[in-house]
């Protein structure tokens, strides 16, 4: 599956396809919050149906980090 250009998680549309199921993302895709300079990663949608993001932590080596550490349990 290819990545989908950076899409804005904000647009409700969006995250009802991500939440139904109608859009597949895949782990690692980058997002954007609403007007956030720094693009997010997408990390799953939750039992609970929310969508799971990490975003910007101060640094590229940061947010990785944490991406990996969510994506590895």
């Amino acid at each position: 599956m290819k990545y989908q250009p950076t899409l804005n998680i904000w647009n409700s549309k969006i995250q009802d396809d991500v939440l139904s199921g109608k859009l597949k993302l895949q782990r690692g895709q980058w997002l954007r919050c609403g007007n956030s300079m720094k693009p997010c990663r997408f990390v799953g949608v939750k039992i609970e149906r929310s969508i799971d993001v990490v975003h910007w932590q101060g640094s590229s080596k940061a947010t990785n980090e944490l991406f990996i550490s969510r994506t590895s349990k």
